[in-house]
């Protein structure tokens, strides 16, 4: 398309005309050739490093939303705040045609480069952007519908984006919403995992919307400062609240009464005035590992300090493993194994498929333990890049590397002292971190990186991961040693297709996504029709795309009460795929993803670490699907295989 013919994207003076004529201005040539717009993997390692804690964050909601767009031809995005892509997720074919226009780790996806495009346009625009075919600048991105999400930094600005691309059969509403809403999410996991914060808070003005997604999410340090609050607090005190500036700035009530309150009754909300005349409910937690915050109001000594937020919400949302209540007999096994070994000193090992609900359980555990008043501190070992999971797990001292933060950090297996270290995905662990991590558990005791002594740690630990160990040590992917450490007590979740309390699942994630509403008129219920598609749906995603997909319909509902079928995403209200088929889509499914790997190491001549890095997976990751590959009699990959 030539700039002359581009009137109806000039005219209307919304995002893409003003994209538009920068591209113009710019001198931009809508037929350029495509450039070199793609850094070298030497600086995609500089950037996923410097960009650790949002790929850590982001990772598993990356796989969250694809599950939502499989079979779609598209892929999930995740770029910096420079347009650089930093990972993928997509359908092999969608990556095949998306690669020949750079779309893929390590290109760079600015406006100055690529003109008008969902990503480069929502970081200049800093909100959300769908760019549909032609909208596009240059003429060769034309096949491509393109929907972006700023990702805000937690001290203000942007920190990256997240992208969905794919061809016309993406749904832009839906697309937008699973955008939106996925990007919400890393964001409060990005604030309330702040180092420095010592309180959380989480407001609104209705009791049974607190820890739903329609929730307010501030962190404070110890004296009371603002370090950082999500997009909802800002709407819901109509300002910004500014960066170190105190409690008092927006909020009546005393700071001292807060703390007091925390320590008392932190399970229960707390009216706060707000200075503006409107008075608010929070629900207030103490971060563990952080400085006390300051209050001369201590708790009494026979009434313990309420538990801080854990890595996935507040303690109140948490249930121990009695209270889990389930009809389905696999569940119950799983639940009354783990229960014989809550109160003793012996790893749990929890398999099961991803999203099945291995941290859910694991969270369970911790809280029927004798260590529940303690943290529980989760760490994903695929999530993490290979090159900062030694530095994530042991901490630092000052100066012990370049880039070390200057006040060193404590790690997280010194951060889960007196409660439960969780590692999930222990499978993608790199092989010579196995061996340090045996050494930890055999001692009980670590020393940072860069530090002279070692320290004593005491904790449960509960490891997960969606392959059988056990078939990992023995294509030498997995320590032998390590496996009989974590393999205490070993229990296996059952896949969500397969469970018999599928309904009572469905009903009991609606009415923790809808606020609570679970009587009266404002009871959230659920047709038998929109029911019965759920059941039929495969759920390759398990209890986390279930999740994602009813809070997607909660947030369409509006103020309806009943889900009907048209509420549910295309994937589901199309119909799905029936249990009875879910075996050989499976099958396929895995066949396809085994052949990209052979077909991206043997493109790479056996390349191992050149393999890995453009699949977005770790070299372990990508051993152990060489095997699954293998083990199946698959044709093996290219020989000559290095690292």
């Amino acid at each position: 398309m030539a700039p002359d013919a581009a009137s109806e994207f000039l005219d209307d003076g919304g995002p893409i005309a003003r994209s538009w004529r920068r591209c113009l201005d710019a001198g931009l040539d809508v037929g350029q050739p495509l450039s070199q717009a793609r850094g070298s993997p030497a600086v995609l390692a500089e950037r996923l490093e410097a960009n650790a804690r949002l790929v850590a964050y982001a990772q598993p909601m990356i796989e969250s939303l694809y599950q939502h767009l499989a079979r779609s031809s598209s892929m999930v995005l995740l770029a910096d705040n420079e347009g650089m892509i930093l990972r993928s997720l997509g359908d092999t074919d969608f990556i095949a045609r998306a690669s020949r226009c750079h779309l893929q780790p390590g290109a760079i996806w600015s406006e100055r480069e690529m003109g008008t495009n969902a990503i480069g346009t929502a970081l200049v625009e800093q909100r959300t952007v769908a760019v549909v075919g032609d909208q596009h600048y240059l003429r060769r991105n034309d096949f491509l519908t393109c929907i972006s999400a700023p990702i805000l930094a937690p001290g203000g600005g942007v920190l990256g984006i997240l992208d969905i691309s794919g061809d016309a059969r993406v749904a832009q509403i839906h697309g937008a919403a699973l955008v939106e809403m996925t990007a919400g999410i890393i964001e409060n996991r990005l604030i309330e995992t702040l180092p420095e914060a010592a309180v959380v808070l989480r407001l609104h003005a209705r009791a049974e919307a607190l820890g739903s997604q329609l929730e307010g999410l501030a962190v404070l340090s110890d004296d009371g400062r603002w370090l950082a609050c999500n997009r909802r607090v800002q709407r819901l005190l109509g300002a910004a609240p500014a960066a170190g500036a105190g409690f008092a700035a927006h909020f009546a009530t005393p700071w001292p009464a807060l703390i007091d309150h925390a320590c008392r009754q932190g399970d229960e909300p707390l009216a706060l005035h707000t200075l503006a005349g409107g008075d608010l409910l929070a629900r207030v937690s103490l971060r563990v590992g952080g400085k006390r915050p300051r209050s001369p109001v201590a708790p009494p000594a026979s009434t313990p300090a309420s538990t801080p937020a854990s890595a996935t919400g507040p303690r109140s949302r948490r249930r121990a493993l009695d209270e889990l209540g389930t009809d389905d007999p696999r569940m119950a096994e799983a639940i009354r194994r783990a229960g014989r070994i809550a109160e003793c000193d012996i790893p749990l090992l929890i398999q099961g498929e991803t999203g099945s609900g291995k941290e859910w359980f694991a969270q369970a555990f911790h809280q029927s333990g004798r260590r529940s008043a303690g943290p529980f501190v989760a760490v994903n070992c695929a999530a993490i890049p290979a090159t900062l999971i030694e530095t994530e797990l042991f901490g630092h001292t000052e100066g012990a590397f370049t880039g070390a933060r200057r006040s060193g950090a404590r790690g997280k297996i010194r951060e889960a002292d007196g409660g439960t270290l969780f590692l999930d995905e222990i499978g993608d662990m790199p092989l010579a971190l196995q061996a340090v991590l045996l050494r930890v558990l055999e001692t009980r005791r670590v020393a940072p990186l860069g530090g002279q002594g070692e320290e004593p740690v005491d904790f449960a630990l509960v490891c997960a991961s969606h392959q059988p160990l056990r078939q990992l040590v023995e294509h030498g992917l997995f320590r032998g040693d390590l496996f009989f450490r974590l393999s205490g007590m070993t229990v296996s979740l059952p896949p969500l297709r397969e469970r018999q309390d599928f309904d009572r699942v469905v009903r009991r994630m609606l009415a923790e996504e809808g606020g609570g509403k679970l009587r009266g008129d404002d009871e959230l219920r659920i047709a038998p029709a929109a029911l019965d598609l759920l059941r039929r749906h495969s759920w390759p995603g398990n209890l986390r795309q279930l999740r994602n997909v009813l809070r997607l319909a909660v947030a369409l509902l509006g103020d309806e009460r009943l889900l009907t079928p048209e509420f549910l995403p295309p994937e589901i209200s199309d119909g799905g795929a029936d249990g009875p088929e879910h075996g050989r889509a499976d099958c396929g499914l895995r066949t396809v993803q085994l052949r990209l790997v052979r077909e991206t190491v043997e493109r790479h001549g056996g390349n191992i670490s050149a393999a890995a890095r453009e699949l977005g997976i770790t070299r372990t990751t990508l051993y152990r699907k060489l095997a699954e590959g293998r083990a199946e009699k698959e044709t093996p990959p290219a020989s000559g295989v290095t690292g």
